[in-house]
């Protein structure tokens, strides 16, 4: 059978490199979104609210691929204060960012295992450091932490459970956040580039690179970590 990769959020900026990266080591890559994702090499157009159906297309997935990796990148980001998100965004959130890969896993688990296969999850630097007004993702991201740690212990040995957690990646979606902040795109970047350590904004293909050692041989003693990919921002002291 084909050896095979799964991206969930596949349509997106960092999915879709997500999904070239993992296309350029030799993958298949099968890309899961609501909306078309054209960088896939099959695309699944599904709504990863719905778990039971998530853990159904795992294990189609499972019979039909040999699979070398869960990615799961998919997140919702409401805009909502503590205490004014409302119950149906928590779930939406929940469902989609915490609980879609702990159902694929479900449907996955074997073949991962048989293929001395990985789990990555894209965090943020929100799971630890964040900003008013995104409440019920920066909870989301921090619990999906929890998620890797457990995890990583439960699949364990024959799956390797790991993550990554982007800080400001030049994507449609950060340029969208940008209109919370009441500033231009530029001016917000240039806040950004002086706030991280490397003096730039992320690319893409940064977190796919760092996804692609998780995955990799390289990285075959490790599990349980999650790696920031962030150019050093959240090294700052923020009171400083």
């Amino acid at each position: 059978m084909t050896r095979a990769v799964v991206v969930t959020g596949a349509a997106g900026g960092i999915g879709a490199a997500l999904c070239q990266r993992m296309r350029s080591d030799g993958y298949l890559t099968v890309g899961i979104d609501l909306e078309s994702s054209a960088a896939a090499d099959v695309e699944l157009q599904l709504d990863l609210r719905d778990s039971e159906r998530v853990a159904e297309i795992g294990g189609e997935l499972a019979a039909d691929y040999e699979l070398k990796a869960v990615i799961h990148n998919a997140a919702l980001q409401p805009l909502g204060i503590a205490g004014e998100t409302s119950p149906s965004q928590w779930w939406d959130t929940l469902r989609v960012n915490l609980i879609a890969v702990d159902a694929l896993v479900a449907g996955t688990r074997a073949s991962l295992a048989d293929n001395d296969g990985s789990v990555v999850v894209v965090s943020s630097v929100h799971a630890r450091a964040t900003t008013g007004g995104i409440t019920a993702y920066a909870t989301s991201k921090a619990a999906l932490e929890g998620w890797v740690r457990s995890a990583a212990l439960d699949l364990g040995p024959g799956i390797r459970v790991n993550g990554v957690a982007p800080g400001a990646i030049d994507t449609a979606k950060l340029r969208e956040g940008f209109a919370r902040w009441g500033a231009s795109a530029e001016e917000r970047k240039a806040v950004l580039r002086q706030r991280t350590a490397l003096g730039r904004i992320g690319e893409p293909e940064d977190v796919a690179g760092a996804v692609a050692f998780l995955i990799g041989d390289d990285a075959r003693f490790v599990s349980g970590a999650v790696v920031p990919v962030d150019g050093g921002a959240t090294a700052r002291l923020g009171s400083e």
